[in-house]
């Protein structure tokens, strides 16, 4: 290990024999000057002799989770230093853990060399810090595309739910983004009055076409799981602090248009229901 001024320091961290002789060698030929742990007591030790610039640590060093001792250890010694986490199991906690524990991203193993390569020279190209962090309501704006691409998928996998046709259902699903986005910036206590209404409208368009409470409630669930789809594979870029609240408040937001769409399905049911 050869130090160099020129070069970023990255600290390495895996109790894997075979990846500490085959990953930082490669990490090394791309510019950085690497220094290498296999286990937490390792990894503090450096942490605490020497400045660097990233640290890249496997989640399960020795016991599972202990990743985050070191990635908190970092944090607390060398705040301005970018952490990575390197895991086999790309799961929603894992992601949510890391937001909590201030990890700067996440890679899924076998890790791809120039994914890895292309993720520390972004990161420390850039300034420091968590500037950019973007909240929920902010991601599903502008990925709407992709909302309601998740919408679609969603209801195709119900096609013969009702007679509804997929088309105008996948409209009515999709413009409740727009309202629960409005729900979720403004300071009121229920969504506008016009996405109260299209609810209505919705399920009444639902009852309608033959469909049944449990219909809608699955509809939701898919607006719900697109939402949540596109929050998991932002939670790097989000903004930690209000990010339990504005989860709180999407789901708030969610319910009340459902709660309207299902009054108004009872409502229309009665009234085409034989005397």
């Amino acid at each position: 290990m050869a130090e160099n001024k020129g070069r970023k320091r990255v600290l390495f961290v895996d109790d894997e024999p075979s990846i500490r002789l085959t990953l930082p060698p490669i990490l090394e030929k791309a510019g950085f000057e690497v220094h290498v742990a296999e286990s937490v007591a390792d990894a503090l030790f450096e942490i605490n002799s020497f400045q660097f610039d990233a640290l890249v640590t496997d989640l399960n060093i020795g016991e599972e989770g202990d990743g985050f001792l070191v990635a908190s250890g970092m944090r607390h010694i060398q705040p301005n230093c970018s952490v990575f986490i390197l895991t086999g199991y790309p799961a929603f906690e894992t992601a949510l853990q890391a937001i909590h524990s201030q990890v700067d991203d996440y890679l899924v193993k076998p890790v791809e060399i120039d994914s890895l390569v292309n993720a520390l020279k972004g990161k420390l190209e850039r300034p420091a810090g968590k500037a950019g962090a973007k909240r929920i309501s902010a991601l599903l704006k502008e990925n709407s595309a992709e909302f309601q691409a998740g919408i679609l998928a969603g209801i195709k996998r119900d096609a013969k739910a009702s007679s509804n046709s997929l088309e105008e259902l996948a409209g009515f699903l999709s413009g409740f983004l727009g309202a629960v986005v409005d729900f979720m910036d403004q300071q009121g206590n229920k969504p506008k009055p016009d996405a109260l209404r299209s609810a209505a409208q919705y399920g009444q368009w639902r009852a309608r076409g033959g469909a049944s409470a449990a219909n809608i409630a699955k509809d939701f669930r898919v607006v719900e799981e697109a939402a949540y789809q596109l929050i998991q594979k932002n939670l790097t870029v989000t903004d930690l602090l209000p990010l339990i609240s504005d989860l709180r408040r999407l789901g708030i937001g969610l319910n009340m248009l459902m709660e309207q769409s299902l009054r108004s399905f009872v409502g229309t049911a009665k009234e085409s229901a034989p005397v």
